[in-house]
């Protein structure tokens, strides 16, 4: 079992999470704490043991499912038996549909996998027509998003087959999502239940992935060796893995702690007047923005299209979608005025606020600011109140490496 998500997320900081909670009870108040950039609830978990309310916020749908689950769920997730039970029939209907859809390119894919044949496998990816390659394919999904289609759902099948997944892989997967949402459209199982399985299968989806750790991009067969890790991936079954996944899966906490807990969805820059009408009252606001010019989005598009399953365009090899967020927080030349309109913020409702940055971000290396100058615009007391060394994993999104040495700060202003 595991408290959280095994979803690899580049954002996640679980042991500066609990130095984070652990300053906060060091405060001896009983402000609520507001995760500004939420993620994955990792910080918000790790306040789940001083019984600490949190409101968590993130832009992103994928994140905002994650933390429904993990910090606002009344329940755990159903048991393995019982989804296999509920989900199987429908399960079983949508792939039979596919299976008859595709059955020449599935039994093709078979077979290179079965033989392992790596220059097969090289061609049938490179032939592939996808929603960011072929019109055709791109007609369809604009179709099946403005309803008109009544067919199996096969939004990763027409998206990200033969590249983020395998064909077979796309369309169980699909199937898997048109089984959770009809048995919630159908009330066999209720919203709750369906955030669990959901989230599930996002977690499946991230596991079984031919990618790197992250959806920027996916790999490709130019070796043999990433033929190899290619095929191994490909081999592994959605379906399977889903149980696996569901019967892993715990929230934070207990769950008088999550009932008092909210979840959020905006733009930490303008999220302000919905905290006002929400009454949030004194709180403790922790803030861990996009600190490189990388812009997150990038790396959990396929996430985010999963998780709102709305047959979005596709552009290109990396299959994006159009409306992907981009955080003026990674962009050199606006970090700075970000930065100051959260400090206004958090200052303007007597908020205590605590801005997690790294060494090498956009603001303390590239723009060599003191972030204790700048918070000092705003409050009257600033002070470094977490500094640790670390390594950041990049999965692979910095020219390769797997990651870097970095000194994660947290300052504290008040």
């Amino acid at each position: 079992m595991t408290v959280g998500t095994r979803i690899r997320y580049m954002g996640n900081k679980q042991q500066l999470a609990g130095e984070v909670a652990v300053f906060c009870e060091s405060l001896r108040d009983g402000r609520r704490l507001v995760d500004l950039f939420g993620g994955m609830g990792s910080v918000a978990g790790a306040a789940a043991a001083s019984g600490r309310n949190v409101w968590v916020n993130d832009i992103q749908s994928y994140a905002q499912l994650a933390t429904r689950c993990l910090i606002t769920s009344s329940n755990e997730p159903p048991p393995a038996d019982s989804v296999r039970r509920t989900l199987l029939p429908a399960y079983r209907h949508n792939l039979s549909a596919l299976r008859e859809r595709y059955a020449t390119e599935l039994e093709s894919e078979r077979h290179v996998l079965r033989r392992g044949d790596f220059e097969a496998l090289r061609r049938l990816q490179d032939e592939w027509r996808h929603a960011g390659n072929d019109l055709d394919v791109a007609t369809e999904v604009r179709a099946l998003r403005d309803g008109h289609d009544d067919g199996p759902w096969r939004l990763a099948t027409l998206l990200f087959a033969w590249g983020y997944f395998g064909l077979r892989q796309a369309a169980e997967l699909d199937s898997i999502r048109f089984a959770i949402d009809h048995a919630r459209d159908h009330e066999i199982i209720d919203d709750e239940q369906a955030d669990w399985l959901h989230l599930a299968w996002l977690q499946t989806a991230s596991r079984i992935a031919s990618a790197p750790g992250h959806f920027a991009q996916f790999l490709r067969p130019t070796s043999a060796a990433g033929a190899r890790r290619i095929v191994a991936a490909r081999r592994r079954a959605a379906w399977d893995s889903l149980l696996d996944d569901v019967s892993t899966l715990r929230p934070y906490g207990e769950p008088a702690w999550r009932a008092h807990n909210r979840i959020l969805g905006q733009d930490a820059l303008t999220i302000w007047r919905e905290l006002d009408a929400l009454d949030v009252g004194p709180a403790i606001y922790y803030a861990d923005p996009p600190y490189s010019k990388d812009h997150y989005s990038r790396y959990y598009h396929v996430l985010e299209t999963l998780t709102q399953y709305d047959y979005p365009d596709a552009d290109g090899a990396g299959r994006y979608r159009p409306d992907r967020f981009r955080s003026t927080f990674a962009v050199k030349t606006e970090v700075v005025g970000s930065v100051r309109t959260v400090a206004r913020e958090v200052a303007a409702r007597d908020g205590v606020l605590l801005l997690s940055y790294p060494s090498t971000g956009l603001l303390t290396m590239q723009l060599g600011i003191d972030p204790v100058v700048l918070l000092g615009e705003y409050f009257d007391d600033v002070k470094l109140a977490i500094s640790r060394a670390a390594r950041h994993s990049t999965l692979g999104g910095r020219h390769g490496a797997a990651g870097q040495e970095v000194v994660e700060y947290v300052w504290a202003a008040r």
